[in-house]
């Protein structure tokens, strides 16, 4: 087995990457898909609706995930609530599947270096794009730059980071030439299992 977390600047391309990671045949996991889910158990909500309302998870889910950004990178308090609510379990969860898993594997986790977990990989592979290349992508998720400055200034600087990964992907031309650079990554990987 080879497990690589990955991980790279909000908005660079780590989907995408990991999309054809998968159809190369490696298994994927996605931390914020992990943390989405633990939002489904009763103890977790329980303790959110004790903080921020019992009305809070009327919504449908898309908007509820809307809410929750919004307020804990707003609030150094929320944000560290949140924290201490999901990220234990999250990681628990990750860890698991990892054990569970063979072949290449794949964790995409943007706060893999933030969360003390380096050590779990063989490698790292961070993802990176110049500003303007984010800005076109996150486009389609309705973000804009202000609400990347917000996340990442949760997080490590991304000097720090890159210097930390065995492998730095940059995504700076064409969506077609990012699944290239994609393919050309998973065949390398692939080959050391």
């Amino acid at each position: 087995m080879l497990t690589i977390g990955l991980t790279g600047d909000v908005g660079a391309g780590k989907s995408t990457l990991s999309r054809v990671l998968k159809r190369l045949g490696a298994t994927v996991f996605d931390a914020d898909s992990v943390a989405r889910n633990l939002w489904k158990l009763s103890e977790v909500r329980r303790a959110a609706e004790k903080r921020w309302g019992k009305d809070f998870f009327k919504d449908k889910n898309s908007v509820v995930y809307s809410k929750i950004a919004n307020i804990i990178f707003n609030d150094e308090d929320e944000y560290e609530f949140v924290t201490k609510l999901l990220h234990k379990r999250t990681l628990d969860e990750l860890k698991s599947l990892i054990e569970e898993s063979d072949g290449l594997v794949i964790v995409e986790i943007p706060l893999l270096f933030e969360c003390g977990i380096s050590d779990w990989f063989d490698g790292i592979v961070y993802v990176a794009a110049d500003i303007d290349k984010r800005s076109e992508l996150i486009a389609r998720r309705n973000w804009n730059l202000e609400e990347v400055q917000r996340r990442e200034a949760k997080m490590m600087s991304r000097e720090e980071k890159m210097s930390r990964s065995d492998w730095i992907l940059e995504n700076k031309g064409s969506l077609k030439e990012w699944k290239a650079k994609s393919k050309e990554l998973g065949k390398l990987l692939l080959s050391k299992v």
